[in-house]
């Protein structure tokens, strides 16, 4: 008798095994479209002009960084006055983001994205790419970014092109 409930203690011992790494997984894959919200946010937050937003989802400790354009920006308020500057500067911005990787770590979580922006200059439309490498801390329910590393591989106007890397990767200068 003592065998036949070592057996059914393993069945069981196994299936709790099993439950106990679905709900691990499940909880991840939770995680991750917690992140992608955060994410939506973001890019709602920055092309609708929408500073509610943005204090939503930014830590208040937060860091954004933009290479070549060289912000460096530490804690939330100093993070939405950078973006009230690119506001000033573009008008109707329409970002997208692709290639998504997420990655999470209990409340922890990193993401790197490819971006794409149309926008517009004064009378001049722009287009720009780029990386996106993100740090996101679970608060309250919310992934908050803790870090936004913007990384502009190109930012051009129509005229000048896209396809050319010796005009692309020019200096874009102020309209005056």
């Amino acid at each position: 008798m003592v065998a036949a409930d070592d057996g059914a203690d393993q069945v069981s011992t196994g299936l709790e095994a099993r439950l106990a790494e679905l709900e691990r997984r499940v909880a991840d894959l939770e995680a991750m479209e917690g992140v992608r919200r955060t994410l939506c946010l973001y890019a709602r937050g920055i092309d609708e002009r929408r500073r509610d937003l943005l204090e939503l989802i930014f830590a208040a400790d937060c860091h954004l960084t933009t290479d070549p354009w060289g912000a460096d920006a530490h804690g939330r308020d100093r993070v939405l006055r950078a973006f009230e500057g690119y506001w000033k500067r573009f008008g109707n911005p329409r970002r997208y983001y692709a290639n998504e990787d997420i990655r999470v770590d209990g409340e922890r979580a990193t993401a790197f994205s490819y971006w794409f922006v149309t926008q517009e200059d004064g009378d001049r439309s722009v287009i720009g790419w780029g990386t996106y490498d993100w740090a996101f801390r679970l608060e309250d329910g919310t992934w908050k970014v803790t870090r936004l590393a913007i990384r502009i591989l190109t930012m051009t106007t129509l005229d000048r092109g896209w396809a050319v890397p010796d005009k692309v990767m020019m200096p874009f200068e102020r309209r005056r």
